[in-house]
C-alpha cells in the first residue's frame, strides 16, 4: 500500500512538471547589432569629450562588422576597445600627452577622420607612499622586516633606490642609509618587503636596460669592488672580480654609478666629478679627471684621459653628494653638484677625452625657476634621472631637515626649469595627494624610473619611499 502511494505521488510530480512552462535562461546573451546598412559608416560624437588615461570613452555613429575588425586611435595612440553595438564603439583613453587629440576609426580597410571630432586629454599626477611611514623615524634599528607589509615597516633616512622588472609591477630596491648598510626588496606584487645582505655600505645602484639585475660598489673611499645582484642569484650579492683601486680612485664618497648606452658599460662618479669607466666583460677600467684632480698615484694603465671644459666644478666637499645619469635622448651624461648648487653635462668624446660644462642652475641657492641658466636656482641637487623625452627630474634636496627652503622635484624640460612635486615655501606636514605640488618633502634624495615610467623617490628624512606619477 505504501509502495503504491508514493509511485502515485511520483506521477502526480513528473505530470505536473511536464506541463509547467520554464523560463530559459540565456548564458550568452547576443548583444544587438543595430548598424543600419542603408546609411554611410561614420563618426557622429565620442562622449565624453574630454578626460584622462584609462577613462571609458564612447564613440556614437554607424559602424559595420566585429569588434576585432575596428581600431580607434586618439592622434597616433591606438586606443584598446571593449564593445560595440554598430551605433557605439566603447573603449578605453590611451596614454597620451595634454592636449587635444583628432580622433579617427579604422574598420577593414577604411578610415574614418573628422576635423572636428577632438578629445581634450589631462595628464594625470599623484604622489603616494609605497613603503614606510612619512616622518616616523627608526634611526639604524637592526631589523629585517622579512614578510612585513611595505605601509607597516618604518625606515631611517632613504638615500637611493633602483627599479628591476617583476611579475606586474617592478620590484624596487632600497638603500637605508650610508651610515647603516641596509638594502631592502619592496615587492609591489605582493606587498612584501624583505631585507638582503650587503658586503660593505653601498652606493646609488645602477640598473642595465635589461632591467634584471642592477651593480652597486662601496660608498666610501678606498677600493671599490663591484658587486651584482640578480634574480638569477635570488638576489643574493656576487663579485664581479672587478675592483677600482683606491689609488687610482681617491675620493672620499662614490655615491652614484650608472650605464649609458652599452650594458657592458658602468661608470662610476665621486664627489669631486671623477669618472671611472669599467668595462664589466673584461674587468678593466679606465680613470678620467680634470687636471687637477688627477691622482698622483694612479698607474699610467688606469688613466683614461682629461675632463675639459670652461666653468667647470670645482667646489665640492667631503660631505657633499654628487649624482649622475646618462640620458639616451640627449646621448650624455648630466651630474648634479650640491654645493655648486647645479647641473652639469658631460659627452664622452670620439678621442676618448671627455668635456664638461654648466648645464642649469649655479644661481645662488633657492627654489627659482625659470631659464635653466640664467634663473634657475637649486638647493642642494641630488640625484636625477632623464625620461624618454628627454626631462631631466632632479631631488632638489634642500638645506636641512628643518629648513624650509628646497625639499621639491624639479624638472628641466629644455630650457625651462619647474616644479612638478612639492611645495618650496613649507614642508610640513608631510603629505601626499593628487595634486603633486601640494605634497611636502623633506630631503629628497634620489630617482628610479620604473617600466611605466613613474618616479620612484627616495625620500631621504621624510623616510619613505614614494611614488610621482606624470604620465
Amino acid at each position: 500500500m505504501r509502495r503504491d502511494f508514493v509511485l502515485l505521488c511520483f506521477l502526480f510530480l513528473l505530470l505536473v512538471a511536464c506541463n509547467n512552462n520554464y523560463e530559459v535562461i540565456e548564458k550568452t546573451p547576443v548583444l544587438e547589432n543595430k548598424y543600419d546598412p542603408d546609411k554611410p559608416t561614420g563618426v557622429d560624437s565620442i562622449i565624453p569629450s574630454n578626460g584622462v588615461i584609462d577613462q571609458t570613452f564612447i564613440l556614437e555613429g554607424n559602424f559595420p562588422g566585429k569588434i576585432t575588425d575596428m581600431k580607434v586611435y586618439f592622434g597616433n595612440k591606438k586606443a584598446v576597445l571593449v564593445a560595440t553595438n554598430g551605433k557605439q564603439i566603447t573603449g578605453l583613453v590611451p596614454k597620451k600627452a595634454n592636449g587635444r587629440n583628432r580622433i579617427s576609426v579604422v574598420i577593414g580597410k577604411d578610415s574614418i577622420a573628422p576635423s572636428n571630432l577632438l578629445f581634450k586629454y589631462r595628464q594625470s599626477r599623484s604622489v603616494k607612499t609605497i613603503a614606510g611611514k612619512l616622518g616616523t623615524e627608526k634611526w639604524m634599528a637592526d631589523q629585517d622586516y622579512s614578510g612585513a607589509a611595505l605601509d607597516a615597516v618604518t625606515f631611517g633616512e632613504v638615500h637611493y633606490v633602483a627599479a628591476v622588472k617583476g611579475q606586474k609591477n617592478d620590484n624596487v630596491f632600497m638603500i637605508e642609509t650610508g651610515w647603516g648598510n641596509r638594502l631592502f626588496m619592496l615587492s609591489q606584487d605582493d606587498n612584501k618587503i624583505q631585507k638582503l645582505s650587503t658586503p660593505t655600505s653601498l652606493s646609488c645602484p645602477a640598473v642595465p636596460s635589461t632591467r634584471d639585475k642592477f651593480y652597486a660598489t662601496k660608498f666610501w673611499n678606498g677600493d671599490h669592488p663591484i658587486y651584482l645582484y640578480s634574480k638569477e642569484n635570488s638576489w643574493a650579492y656576487v663579485s664581479t672580480g672587478i675592483t677600482v683601486v683606491g689609488d687610482d680612485w681617491p675620493g672620499t664618497k662614490t655615491p652614484s654609478m650608472t650605464f649609458a648606452a652599452d650594458d657592458n658599460l658602468l661608470y662610476l662618479f665621486d664627489n669631486e666629478g671623477r669618472i671611472a669607466e669599467v668595462d664589466i666583460a673584461a674587468k678593466s677600467y679606465k680613470i678620467y679627471t680634470t687636471a687637477n684632480k688627477k691622482p698622483g698615484n694612479i698607474k699610467p694603465a688606469s688613466f683614461g684621459g682629461l675632463i675639459t671644459g670652461t666653468n667647470l666644478p670645482s667646489n665640492f666637499g667631503d660631505w657633499e653628494d654628487s649624482y649622475i645619469c646618462y640620458s639616451k635622448y640627449h646621448k650624455c651624461f648630466f651630474a648634479s653638484f650640491t654645493k655648486e648648487n647645479a647641473i652639469y653635462k658631460y659627452v664622452k668624446n670620439a678621442d676618448n677625452t671627455w668635456t664638461c660644462t654648466l648645464y642649469a642652475g649655479k644661481n645662488g641657492q633657492g627654489s627659482t625657476v625659470g631659464d635653466r641658466l640664467k634663473d634657475a636656482q637649486f638647493t642642494n641637487p641630488s640625484g636625477l634621472v632623464v625620461n624618454e623625452d628627454g626631462d631631466i627630474f632632479v631631488c632638489n634636496k634642500g638645506e636641512c631637515p628643518w629648513c624650509a627652503r628646497g625639499h621639491v622635484i624639479n624638472r628641466i624640460s629644455g630650457d625651462a626649469v619647474e616644479i612638478v612635486a612639492g611645495n618650496p615655501s613649507s614642508k610640513d606636514p608631510l603629505t601626499n595627494g593628487t595634486n603633486p605640488l601640494e605634497a611636502k618633502f623633506s630631503e629628497p634624495r634620489n630617482f628610479a624610473i620604473d617600466s611605466d615610467g613613474n618616479y620612484f623617490i627616495a625620500g631621504g628624512s621624510d623616510r619613505t619611499v614614494r611614488k610621482l606619477s606624470i604620465e
